[in-house]
């Protein structure tokens, strides 16, 4: 029964998306849902991959991962069919199809509880209600949530709850009421009261499932589908009803009515239940036809069980192959990206290692030479008889001799350090002092300042070991400097390397001291 359910609502859930503004999409589409996913299973497999190659929307993706889902379902492949609708649920995720959302987690719940996995079937079952109250046209909402109300019957009979099944199926007829646009509105509904049907008789309330039956009858015979096969298992339902009532020669003209159509339609799952009911029906009375009927059961049982695992095993077959061919493909993109990750390794490499080298040349160069191996700067130019204007020649020596002391004394490392602090502590004008710097020093105060207190703690490196074990911080610090940042670029500056790289070439380097 629960397979006839699922089969139903998968079909009405497809025969929905056959409107396609291309052409070609919607041909192919038509023919392998409606012809070859019965006819031909292996051609209609490689369609549904051929179709998502030819979707120019995220719609129509959708709808080739759903019948390709479908179509590994009907042959038990249940693991890559859910795998199918994983996909079509992260494109309705990405446009916010909760149409399409809903359906998805719908039938996935139905592939859970058919795999027997019932707590992640419940857990999209309960996905599937909460999404369907978002989906924006009241009659496509009210649709798929009376056909939802079948899937959530059949997760109540699986714990016997047949009352709380019939009041889905209650309230999912209400629903079909509802929705302005269903196509075959009886035919749905007569699905439904089929269902209820079935649990009053398994709850023996005979009478109730008596008028259901009935109803489930007169609303398929005024349906667009009255040759379905819901007519035969609506005949083996109103036998069994009879069998209760002990009304025996009402429930064989019943079941021969069912299998006279479940025959014609040749529908394994109808023939099957028919078979069953048959067999018990004649347990007691007749063992020959009992056999007979056993025969039938177990044959047909054994066909379509060996009929489907060939099928299933060319589409298995098949899936592979396209996984082989896929990893193939993925091997040599991977192997194309390798490449590209390699030589920009490479690339990166040979980069560092030659501006390594180029920052120990200037490293050595500094270190030999004692002096900015570079300068950005460009110093103000001092006219030749400025000395005229400011001070004599004996005075400019004065403040020459002042600042060699001044050198020495490390005054210079203060944080606080200015042009006239320093004139201050000095005693000469600043104005002298500021053009004595720059005519002797080849640089402005604070550049002069600067180198000083960059040579002072690049000799301290040199010559004590354990600076080299210090932060940068606590250098900057040592060196008079009021931020790391600031060291950081006025040291690159004057050595042409940032302190790290220093320090890493002294340590690896002990005898440049």
């Amino acid at each position: 029964m629960q397979l006839k359910n699922t089969l139903l609502l998968l079909a009405c859930f497809l025969s929905h998306c056959l409107c396609y503004p291309q052409q070609s999409f919607e041909s192919i589409y038509t023919e392998t849902y409606q012809i070859l996913l019965s006819s031909n299973p292996k051609k209609a497999l490689s369609n549904t991959d051929y179709l998502y190659t030819l979707a120019k929307n995220n719609t129509d993706r959708i709808k080739t991962r759903m019948l390709k889902a479908h179509l590994l379902y009907q042959y038990g492949i249940n693991n890559e069919a859910i795998n199918a609708l994983k996909q079509a649920d992260s494109l309705a995720l990405l446009d916010k199809d909760y149409a399409f959302q809903a359906k998805i987690y719908g039938f996935m719940a139905s592939l859970y509880r058919e795999s027997e996995i019932y707590d992640i079937g419940k857990t999209y079952l309960n996905k599937a209600v909460t999404i369907s109250k978002k989906i924006k046209d009241e009659s496509e909402m009210f649709r798929f949530q009376g056909n939802l109300s079948q899937e959530l019957a059949c997760y109540e009979l699986l714990e016997s709850n047949y009352s709380k099944a019939i009041l889905h199926l209650k309230k999912g007829i209400q629903l079909f009421e509802k929705a302005a646009s269903v196509s075959d509105k009886n035919y749905q509904i007569a699905i439904n009261d089929e269902l209820i049907a079935r649990n009053y008789l398994e709850l023996h309330k005979a009478d109730s499932a008596l008028y259901h039956y009935e109803k489930a009858e007169k609303e398929l015979q005024e349906s667009l589908s009255q040759d379905s096969p819901l007519k035969g298992f609506i005949y083996n339902g109103l036998a069994n009803v009879y069998v209760s009532t002990k009304d025996y020669k009402k429930a064989l003209l019943n079941y021969k009515k069912a299998e006279e159509i479940a025959e014609k339609s040749d529908y394994s799952a109808l023939k099957q239940e028919v078979y069953n009911s048959l067999m018990e029906f004649y347990k007691k009375t007749d063992s020959k036809k009992y056999i007979t009927y056993n025969e039938k059961n177990l044959k047909l049982a054994k066909a379509d069980n060996d009929n489907k695992k060939v099928i299933a095993d060319d589409l298995i077959r098949s899936i592979r192959k396209n996984h082989l061919d896929s990893q193939s493909k993925y091997q040599k993109h991977k192997l194309i990206i390798l490449g590209i990750c390699a030589s920009s390794i490479l690339t990166t490499i040979a980069l560092y290692i030659y501006k390594r080298k180029q920052d120990h040349k200037k490293i050595k160069a500094f270190i030999e030479n004692n002096k900015v191996a570079f300068k950005e700067e460009t110093e103000p130019e001092i006219k030749k008889d400025a000395s005229k204007e400011y001070m004599s020649e004996a005075t400019e020596n004065a403040i020459l001799e002042k600042l060699n002391e001044f050198e020495n004394s490390l005054f210079y490392l203060n944080k606080t350090l200015s042009l006239n602090s320093v004139a201050s502590e000095l005693n000469i004008n600043h104005r002298y002092l500021s053009y004595v710097i720059n005519k002797h020093k080849s640089k402005d105060f604070a550049g002069y300042i600067n180198e000083l207190k960059i040579n002072y703690i690049v000799d301290c490196l040199k010559n004590d070991p354990s600076y080299l074990k210090y932060k940068i911080s606590y250098l900057a610090d040592q060196a008079g400097f009021a931020s790391h940042t600031r060291f950081t670029i006025t040291f690159k500056k004057i050595t042409g390397v940032s302190p790290l790289a220093f320090i890493t070439y002294l340590q690896n380097n002990n005898d440049v001291a």
